[in-house]
């Protein structure tokens, strides 16, 4: 009982003093603590380094074959609309992938696709979108060239189902983007 209420109070002053941090990082501290959790620890440590602290990169990106696809997530209880400054944030991401300058973007994330790969998607993934996101879309694609889309994450389970079940093939999903909400059936 003893140990555990050091480790709140630890927790509850480090969580005073994170200003720009995100709370959710405060269970390293249980983490680094708990023997038995050695790989959720190194999980969250790289977690919090790649995402607190290496910025201008998107969230993730995934590649199949010649395919590949910057991917921005974002969670938002009642929707999302995609903003237009991060609508300009997945242009930004598009050019520098285009450009692939490590004067512009010094962490290279770019390189992290396979050299088969040459056609590249964009795409959002959220609770659910609201107002103009196809109208956002479009923008994004008209101003680089690349074909994006949405998708909730309902939908987006339902995708990996169909392709771990094989009644998809994983390059047949590629021609789902279509500048629009991406709804699986």
């Amino acid at each position: 009982m003893k140990f555990w209420l050091i480790l709140t109070i630890k927790s509850a002053n480090v969580r005073n003093r994170l200003k720009a941090v995100n709370h959710k990082y405060l269970n390293l501290i249980d983490l680094s603590f708990d023997g038995d959790s050695d790989r959720e620890f190194e999980i969250q440590t790289i977690d919090l380094l790649t995402n607190e602290l290496e910025s201008r990169k998107p969230d993730g990106i995934i590649a199949y074959d010649k395919h590949g696809v910057i991917i921005d997530n974002k969670a938002y209880s009642g929707g999302y609309s995609l903003p237009m400054n991060q609508a300009d944030e997945m242009v930004r991401y598009i050019g520098e992938n285009q450009r692939r300058s490590e004067k512009e973007n010094p962490n290279k994330w770019w390189e992290n696709f396979v050299s088969e790969v040459e056609d590249f998607y964009f795409l959002f993934v959220s609770s659910l979108f609201t107002g103009g996101f196809e109208q956002r879309l479009e923008n994004i694609s008209s101003r680089t060239g690349i074909t994006g889309g949405a998708i909730n994450s309902q939908n987006l389970l339902y995708l990996a189902e169909r392709l771990k079940c094989g009644e998809l093939a994983y390059g047949e999903c590629f021609g789902l983007f279509g500048n629009k909400e991406i709804v699986v059936e």
